[in-house]
């Protein structure tokens, strides 16, 4: 991870568009949009005291000059008082002038502590009173759909023109990197070149010696040099880079955040790498890439780019890092290292085939909430939709099983899974829609959720992530067939057992009973007997005869089809009540799309003899 975004460094830093990113301090309004409409408050300072204030339009191009740096910590101060302006947006004005005036005090004090702190003489601190009148009057004239900079212009010049502030933060920036750390004529690690001086407090992306498990057995911090020396100038390209990830190629999934990078495995040239990165940060904001059934992550663009575009794919590989950021700390929940192209086509071409495939049965109709206009949706097949198996929301969080992580490192590496944990989580969700069902009487969300779980284990049945069990050939040439029989036989690598099938078909039978009675009750107290979807082989036992006497009763019997379950239901079986469960309920829920298509074909037949 370090040697790629030190390639990314060496390939961008001297690039105008992004040049920002490899210096100590920060633009403010990095966001294009809001750099538009940003202004800038200067406050005009001569002879130690304060002049006036004036408005500016905020510039890209003076970044270097206002010095704006993120404050640290809960404590931390700004090297130079620059500083966003808090603007109140109430509307009441009694309430706006309290806000703002509340605003600008705790502004003014970090503006004190900055002078103090770093004993600037610029300004009289007895000038800061004043100050805050002069802003609480200004705020008066300042748009409230703006964003606002604060800084200050000493005899006519900018922080960042004078030289004695420049180098407070080029100092203040790397100095935790050579702190107690430091070594004089190593070769540096990336460069592979002996440098005057190496420093050795590396913290960038998942690899800090300040952690206590880099100091194990005796290992002394103030020599960390020696577990990753690194030159000056690499360390600062290392955080230019960091900087330039984190903002660029930094998406959202839910509570997490995760970034894509490329690293190279045969390219020692640097301009072939300046082109390549060029090319891969382009893709990342391509608007051409923005189609959902074009991500698997949940909303980004550059993997599908990566598996078209040619220049993307010889001799790079990819990282792809998932962490949460907590106030200072960097979490790092995974890391996927050298990533192959080849792998990422497979990953998409599978998903195309299998979304297209099972598109039949899990098309939906969305209706939209504000305007009541329905459209139609397909499902598409992202660890978006994987997650709500391997999750569950904790207030406004997600709070993610570690197995979901594992499913992440299978799609991209192609391990295995376990396919009992799979389905165990499936079936559990599956059972609490069912059970909500069942207490508020509204959509049947179980029903859905099976048919969607059942697309996701064949895309991992396809990807080979299943020991033992091999992807069906030649899916792609039929088309899914809706019928029971013809159904079993199309996913034969699932229904791998007679005693399998039975429980398919029971399932099945029951959504046939439950549709007379409802046709007759407006009710399906049959229901009851389903125990939830708990559903192990002792209750399959019970079910089957109390099934068989319901459909006498409503004159329904299908004698072959029961005699074939009864068959299946006696052979061996070594399956899990999860399993079970699960396959008794894709039966439940396949019924009805089996006669759906049954009365469409009856509808089409009748149609075509009234024709001739």
């Amino acid at each position: 991870m370090i040697k790629a975004l030190y390639d990314i460094g060496k390939a961008l830093s001297e690039s105008p568009k992004y040049q920002a990113y490899f210096e100590p301090w920060e633009n403010p309004f990095p966001d294009g949009e809001k750099a538009q409409d940003a202004k800038v408050i200067v406050i005009q300072i001569t002879n130690n005291s304060i002049q006036g204030i004036e408005l500016e339009n905020f510039s890209k191009k003076r970044v270097n000059k206002y010095l704006f740096r993120s404050i640290r910590g809960a404590n931390g101060t700004n090297l130079v008082p620059t500083f966003y302006f808090p603007l109140s947006r109430k509307a009441d004005e009694e309430k706006w002038k309290k806000e703002q005036s509340n605003n600008i005090n705790k502004l003014i004090k970090k503006i004190t502590k900055s002078i103090k702190n770093q004993g600037h003489e610029f300004l009289e601190v007895s000038e800061l009173n004043r100050l805050e009148n002069l802003l609480l009057e200004k705020s008066h004239q300042l748009n409230k759909t703006n964003s606002y900079l604060l800084t200050m212009k000493v005899d006519g010049k900018y922080f960042g023109e004078f030289e004695q502030y420049r180098n407070l933060f080029e100092q203040e920036a790397y100095a935790k990197y050579h702190d107690k750390s430091s070594a004089k004529n190593k070769v540096c690690s990336l460069t592979y070149e002996i440098e005057e001086e190496v420093w050795g407090r590396i913290d960038t992306l998942g690899f800090t010696v300040n952690n206590n498990a880099f100091s194990r057995n005796g290992f002394s911090g103030k020599n960390s040099y020696k577990m990753l020396p690194v030159s000056p100038e690499a360390v600062k390209l290392l955080e230019g880079s960091k900087k330039l990830v984190l903002s660029e190629l930094t998406r959202r999934f839910y509570n997490l955040q995760y970034f894509i990078i490329p690293h190279f495995t045969g390219i020692s040239s640097d301009e072939s790498k300046k082109k390549i990165l060029s090319s891969f940060f382009r893709s990342t904001v391509d608007s051409s890439f923005e189609k959902t059934g074009d991500s698997i992550i949940n909303n980004e663009k550059i993997l599908h780019a990566i598996t078209i575009r040619e220049d993307l794919q010889d001799t790079v590989h990819y990282d792809i890092l998932f962490y949460q950021q907590q106030q200072a700390q960097f979490l790092i929940k995974l890391q996927l290292n050298d990533v192959m192209p080849s792998r990422l086509r497979k990953v998409f071409d599978i998903k195309r085939r299998i979304e297209k495939y099972y598109r039949i049965i899990v098309k939906r109709i969305y209706t939209d909430p504000k305007t009541k206009q329905k459209e139609p949706r397909d499902f598409r097949i992202t660890f978006a939709s994987i997650k709500d198996f391997f999750s569950k929301k904790v207030k406004n969080d997600y709070v993610y099983h570690p197995y979901f992580f594992k499913i992440l490192e299978a799609v991209f590496y192609g391990s295995l899974l376990s396919e009992q944990q799979i389905i165990k989580a499936f079936v559990s969700q599956i059972r609490f829609d069912f059970k909500q069902q069942n207490e508020d009487g509204k959509s049947n969300t179980y029903a859905r959720r099976n048919k969607d779980t059942f697309v996701i284990y064949q895309y991992f049945l396809e990807l080979g992530l299943f020991k033992n069990k091999l992807p069906m050939e030649g899916k792609e040439k039929q088309p899914l067939s809706l019928t029971s029989e013809d159904f079993i036989e199309q996913h034969s690598n699932f229904f791998d057992s007679e005693y399998k099938k039975g429980v398919f078909r029971l399932g099945s039978l029951s959504a046939y009973l439950m549709a007379k009675q409802w046709k007759k009750l407006n009710n399906t107290p049959f229901i009851k007997q389903l125990n939830s979807l708990n559903i192990d082989e002792r209750t399959i036992v019970k079910i089957f005869p109390r099934l068989i006497n319901k459909l006498r009763e409503y004159n329904s019997a299908l004698p072959d089809l029961e005699q074939e379950i009864a068959q299946a239901l006696v052979q061996p079986n070594n399956l899990s009540k999860d399993e079970i469960s699960y396959t008794f309920t894709l039966g439940l829920v396949m019924q009805r799309e089996f006669s759906n298509a049954y009365k469409k074909k009856k509808k089409n037949s009748e149609s075509s003899d009234e024709e001739e």
